[in-house]
């Protein structure tokens, strides 16, 4: 019996221990893999998390999709005091490509990791990332003169005051915006008393002249039932020269026949407050025209010399300059009907005519050419390129009839900095040629000019961005409006002034526009408009009245 007993246990113990290696094998041994299908269409991508760098001295440059508050919580800072540090004057303006200390930067800190890795920077070839220098405060005697690269912004943080004290107690500055090299400008109360500056190889004109001064401009449209409102916006802008667009058919629908009633309450306005005024003229009426309805020049060019005769002799007094005709290198405003192709020999010919009857006015009246279509197109039917009319312009002698060469540098969607041709970050069209780009222009035109002997200061008469993030989708033809938010116009608007500003050779810039959306018909004035339908400013509107 006890042997018996003993088996059993035996037997049990076996039992238990086969029991406990079939248990161990099913635990230890791996699931079989579960196949997930996955949509084509689909893509998942799992970027790591990217720590932002710094260049030595503490220099981080702006990415795409960046922001001062972002850029400051990486480096356990604030965006105050990275404004502070680089003179920033609006903390949401800021672009790609921008160089900034970081305050209170140490090598072996460890910034804090951000919570997504920013936008990749376009091509170094597409952007220009070269900082302006940071010159030494250097002021004996309470006396700093200007370096290449100040503005009147910085210098005040630099020397912890602010503009309106620098501009008490520099009386010489009457624009913010335009200060020289070798300006000398008092810092204290207690500095000595300088001698009213004259900006350098000028004197100070009793009457208009076309220089090189970067003055602002503006695109006003005619609003007769309401010109103060223009006039109040221009001034809270500080605003230097109005750029009005006048349609010669507009004027005298009837041969010999005018109505200037809705241009003298605009011209007035303006003159009232000692705005310089600059008019555009274009826009032959159907009677100077065989064919209606269509816009160019008059088939008699002694009809356009006898009309701008007679504008200028009514304005004499009131208007500073005229721009004869807008962008006649396109059909569309040069829709000749004898049989013509667009021809830079024609418009020569008419601005030349034109620049006798308006001399004969006034001597000191200045004459602008016509700014062209960057058109990046050239058929010599329905457009000619830009740069090649402008040079046969100085083949046809346009050096001798006009007193300044004008362009019309739209950057579409790609930031002022950029150059021809890499795509910069989110734009997908309009980048394929140098005509796409506003500092490609600006010095193609230059270029042109000096080969022609032609010294003087390229005037910018229409130049902007636009954006339709307010506004009803645009056509395909402005696919383009869409690439650029609110923000990013109003950042590359203000860079455009100081890139224009280094290149030193830019005069007026007159920027597309104040109230587009209120007055005009055509989309695409909207797009570029300071103000909104209902009369509201936006982004950009308030990031060039914090430029004073």
């Amino acid at each position: 019996m006890k042997h018996n007993q003993y088996r059993l246990i035996l037997a049990l113990i076996v039992l238990l221990f086969a029991n406990s290696l079939l248990w161990s094998q099913e635990t230890t041994e791996e699931p079989p893999l579960e196949t997930v299908e996955v949509e084509p269409s689909s893509t998942v991508a799992i970027t790591p998390t990217l720590t932002p760098s710094l260049q030595s001295g503490g220099i981080y440059v702006v990415q795409a999709r960046d922001t001062l508050s972002r850029i400051a919580a990486r480096f356990n800072t604030t965006a105050a005091l990275i404004a502070r540090e680089n003179g920033i004057v609006n903390p949401n303006l800021i672009y790609v490509g921008q160089r900034l200390r970081i305050p209170g930067f140490s090598p072996t800190a460890t910034p804090t990791t951000p919570t997504s890795s920013p936008t990749p920077l376009p091509s170094p070839t597409a952007i220009n990332t070269t900082a302006t220098p940071v010159p030494t405060v250097d002021a004996p005697n309470g006396i700093y003169i200007v370096r290449s690269g100040d503005t009147l912004f910085r210098i005040a943080i630099r020397n912890n005051t602010t503009i309106a004290a620098l501009r008490e107690l520099n009386p010489s500055i009457t624009n913010a915006n335009v200060i020289y090299v070798g300006q000398r400008i008092r810092l204290s109360d207690d500095a000595p008393i300088i001698a009213t500056a004259v900006p350098r190889a000028t004197s100070a004109p009793s009457t208009p002249t076309a220089s090189n001064a970067l003055e602002s401009g503006l695109i006003v449209f005619i609003d007769p039932q309401d010109p103060e409102t223009a006039v109040t916006h221009t001034q809270a802008l500080s605003i230097t020269w109005v750029k009005l667009e006048v349609y010669w058919r507009d004027l005298e629908p009837v041969q010999g026949e005018f109505d200037f009633s809705a241009l003298d309450v605009t011209v007035d306005a303006f003159h009232a407050v000692d705005t310089r005024i600059l008019l555009t003229v274009s826009a032959a009426p159907d009677w100077a025209r065989t064919v209606d309805d269509v816009d160019g020049p008059p088939e008699d060019f002694e009809t356009f010399v006898t009309f701008i005769s007679t504008l200028a002799s009514r304005y004499a007094d009131k208007v500073d300059a005229y721009q004869i005709w807008n962008e006649p290198n396109i059909r569309r405003e040069w829709n000749v009907t004898n049989g013509h192709d667009i021809s830079a020999s024609d418009y020569v010919q008419l601005l030349g005519g034109a620049y006798e009857a308006i001399k004969a006015v006034d001597d000191d009246l200045l004459v602008i050419a016509a700014g062209l279509s960057p058109t990046g197109f050239n058929d010599g039917f329905n457009a000619v390129d830009d740069r090649q009319y402008l040079q046969e312009m100085y083949t046809h002698g346009v050096l001798r009839v006009s007193d300044a060469i004008a362009a019309h540098p739209g950057g579409w969607a790609n930031p002022p900095d950029a150059v021809c041709c890499n795509a910069p970050s989110d734009v997908l069209t309009h980048y394929e040629s140098p005509s796409f780009f506003f500092q490609d222009t600006l010095k193609d035109y230059h270029e042109i000019m000096q080969r022609n002997g032609d010294d003087r200061p390229l005037w910018v008469t229409k130049f902007g961005w636009g954006s339709a993030e307010d506004t009803p989708p645009p056509s395909a033809d402005y696919v383009y409006m869409t690439y650029t938010s609110l923000a990013e116009q109003a950042i590359y608007t203000v860079r455009a002034y100081e890139v224009a500003q280094s290149l030193d050779f830019v005069g007026p810039m007159f920027l597309s526009n104040l109230n587009g959306c209120s007055v005009q018909n055509y989309a695409e004035d909207c797009y570029y408009s300071l103000l909104t339908v209902d009369g509201s400013p936006r982004p950009v509107y308030e990031a060039l009245l914090n430029q004073e």
